[in-house]
């Protein structure tokens, strides 16, 4: 199948501040990322704050210029294609973000946040029709027409993220990134809009990239986990596959069971993150790794397996041994 978004060594730095002597270090926020999201698929990505996951979805939405790499949306080189030259493409991959009291302009009725862009693209819209895509918009994410003149100091947090699904909606895509879309929400908010994006997706055929820190909401949601550590993909496995990084094996390890019978006794991870002013040459998470040896310190390990799991450690079990 034709992966509907092709990522190629893309990395990103931010220019930091600068030293005694003006020069200027530089921080590795991502770094060599490689992956294909198929149409129709969720591929879920997690790891600790700071890893970079945030920023690769910038990315992949060009919200951030890449430093380095190659991004392909339906074959088509995005990586530094111009505003004007990406503008229509825009229509076809949106993204949500993590604060919906924040990411909807508070000046606006939710009838202007959901006709905005259609403004932006310039499609024009007649009266009825203007009324009509803010009544099928509000319908497809289960809320009531009546609110479309409302502000949205008037919703709460789960309307306000309904409607921030709503109007990525809009145009049509094929594609949308999720930041952490439930993180301020009630617990109670967070499955009604994880049944809302599992049915959109359904009725729709869209494909997501889902960026949380839940991990039993990712493994409840997600086809296919991506794990970050540092700026870099560490693993990448189908949902309730075996992990074989030894991260991998310690955020699992450290996911809350709420069953009694199936707690454990975890087993933290010491040390320190390295910093991204100074990434190590070896793999980054060999000064935390309870198996780390010479090589690991030394050599950073590659990518390695097929599309559907890969890991980067040198003393993982080959991919190929698994049945």
């Amino acid at each position: 199948m034709t992966p509907i978004l092709s990522v190629e060594n893309l990395g990103h730095t931010f220019p930091g501040p600068a030293g005694w002597f003006g020069a200027r270090k530089r921080f590795r926020a991502v770094g060599e990322v490689d992956f294909e999201l198929h149409p129709g698929e969720i591929l879920g990505v997690v790891g600790e704050s700071g890893c970079g996951k945030s920023t690769l979805a910038r990315l992949i939405m060009r919200l951030y210029e890449p430093t380095d790499g190659t991004i392909r949306f339906e074959g088509t080189d995005i990586t530094h294609l111009s505003r004007r030259a990406l503008q229509p493409l825009r229509r076809r991959f949106q993204m949500v973000f993590q604060d919906p009291y924040s990411s909807i302009d508070p000046r606006q009725t939710i009838a202007e946040a959901l006709t905005e862009p259609f403004e932006v693209q310039g499609v024009g819209l007649s009266a009825a029709a203007r009324r009509a895509e803010i009544e099928r918009l509000l319908a497809l994410v289960a809320l009531d027409p009546a609110m479309a003149g409302s502000h949205p100091h008037h919703l709460s947090g789960g309307q306000k993220q309904r409607v921030g699904i709503a109007r990525a909606l809009a145009l049509g895509p094929r594609l949308i990134a999720f930041d952490e879309p439930t993180a301020s929400l009630d617990v109670s908010v967070q499955a009604q809009v994880v049944e809302l994006l599992l049915r959109l997706r359904r009725e729709l055929d869209l494909t997501y990239l889902f960026i949380s820190h839940d991990l039993a909401l990712v493994d409840y949601l997600c086809d296919r986990v991506m794990v970050m550590y540092l700026g870099r993909v560490v693993e990448i496995l189908p949902r309730g596959a075996p992990p074989r990084h030894p991260y991998t094996q310690a955020l699992l390890a450290a996911a809350f069971a709420p069953d009694p019978k199936v707690r454990r006794h975890i087993v933290r991870i010491t040390g320190e993150i390295p910093s991204g002013y100074d990434v190590p040459t070896g793999c980054a998470f060999a000064a935390r790794c309870p198996l780390v040896e010479d090589t690991c310190r030394a050599i950073r390990p590659a990518l390695v397996g097929d599309g559907h799991h890969a890991v980067a450690c040198h003393l993982a079990p080959p991919i190929a041994s698994e049945s």
